[in-house]
């Protein structure tokens, strides 16, 4: 059974580089109380807006530490030390609470997983001897190399296996975490990812993989090996390979353009409804968008950040159209797109849009990006405009919703 959700999800990545410090616990403003507490605390606010699932960092706990050009960060749970669920996001009960707060509203939580590499300063210290068994030096390693691959865990080793299938049934019968998001996965084979699945003792609702790797040069990736140079063909195969979602890395190929006209080559715009429904659309996330401004680490990573002029089209786009759309935490919260994102999620929910839903392209008659949405029965639910002439469709629909000068949606009627 897929691990896709209900397909009328809105996904909320609660969370951003610039959280945690190296020099101590906390939140990025010194505030004592922990990121959990803070997000219980929001949880109302969280619910109204509409997000059905809320992604959180990776749980296990991170003493990683880096300093230079008089910056320094570490701890964000990506090089992870051991299993300890005290991070420097909040305590163990604080995550619980958080969990059973936001179930207590309807709303799933997926954590992310980190299952290919750690921090190489600390491997003397790590559970697990280093070189060794447990680890691509000294063991085997059938994915793709972070960086020089010498940080990388051996899947294939029982124990590895064994124990962070454990501490996965720790965090879904003990803590109520519902499903995953996959970091790097094209550091380790699809069927890793499907033992992890089949062998936890809850059904996941939901799975999603992070597959960010243009390159057709990369001969230890897997999906390379299997789908060859097509980028597309390796995010959908992945998906399909494991029953889950991947990030629509394509459609942040097109925001990046900052063309509206492009925005139609995403994956999520496929004729293959099952493609469609297994794409995870966004704009900007924790490594490639900014995070609000820290001292300690300036705006954050902005690998591949969306141009901040075009932000609020390509949520219009993503809260409009097929796919899984999910939401930066700062562009909700810190950078004042709330009130547009919400009006959205409003009416996409009551136009039916679902993740397999079918579109109209009238981009060839039209400027821009223009086109019409369809509900999960296959009839015409929404209008959109971005960056367009289309002055939508006439009699029997509505201006749902418009930003002047940037887009506009109708809905039926």
């Amino acid at each position: 059974m897929a691990s896709r959700g209900s397909g009328k999800d809105i996904i909320l990545q609660a969370f951003h580089w610039n959280l945690v410090k190296t020099q101590g616990t906390g939140t990025m403003d010194g505030r004592d109380v922990s990121w959990f507490r803070l997000l219980t605390d929001l949880s109302v606010k969280i619910a109204a807006a509409g997000f059905t699932i809320v992604y959180l960092p990776p749980l296990w706990r991170d003493d990683s530490a880096w300093e230079g050009g008089g910056r320094h960060g570490g701890g964000e749970g990506y090089f992870w030390h051991d299993f300890d669920l005290n991070s420097r996001y909040g305590t163990k009960n604080e995550l619980k609470e958080l969990v059973n707060a936001l179930h207590a509203k309807n709303i799933k939580v997926i954590a992310d997983l980190v299952t290919n590499h750690r921090d190489s300063s600390r491997m003397q210290k790590d559970i697990w001897p280093y070189p060794g068994p447990c680890w691509a030096r000294g063991g085997v390693d059938e994915g793709g190399s972070f960086m020089d691959g010498k940080c990388d865990l051996n899947l294939s080793n029982h124990e590895v296996y064994e124990r962070i299938t454990g501490a996965m049934n720790e965090l879904m019968e003990e803590y109520g975490i519902d499903g995953w998001r996959w970091d790097y996965v094209w550091g380790y084979e699809v069927h890793e990812v499907v033992n992890w699945i089949k062998h936890t003792k809850k059904d996941e609702y939901i799975s999603i993989g992070e597959y960010w790797q243009d390159s057709p040069y990369m001969t230890n990736d897997p999906m390379v090996k299997r789908y060859g140079a097509d980028e597309a063909a390796r995010i959908l195969g992945w998906a399909s390979e494991s029953n889950g979602c991947a990030f629509d890395i394509i459609l942040k190929r097109q925001i990046q353009t900052a063309w509206p006209a492009y925005l139609k080559y995403g994956l999520n715009t496929r004729k293959n409804a099952e493609e469609r429904s297994s794409v995870v659309t966004f704009v900007d996330n924790h490594d490639m968008g900014a995070s609000p401004f820290s001292p300690a680490n300036g705006w954050g990573q902005q690998c591949w950040a969306c141009p901040p002029f075009y932000k609020s089209k390509a949520y219009a786009f993503i809260l409009t159209m097929p796919g899984t759309p999910c939401v930066y935490w700062p562009d909700f919260f810190d950078w004042g797109h709330d009130a547009d994102i919400s009006e959205l999620i409003t009416l996409r929910k009551i136009a039916g849009i679902v993740s397999s839903s079918g579109w109209i392209d009238l981009t060839d008659k039209y400027s821009g990006f223009a086109g019409m949405v369809l509900d999960q029965s296959g009839k015409e639910a929404l209008a959109v405009s971005i960056g367009s002439d289309f002055k939508g469709p006439g009699t029997g629909w509505k201006t749902g919703y418009e930003k002047k000068g940037e887009y506009s949606v109708w809905i039926k009627v």
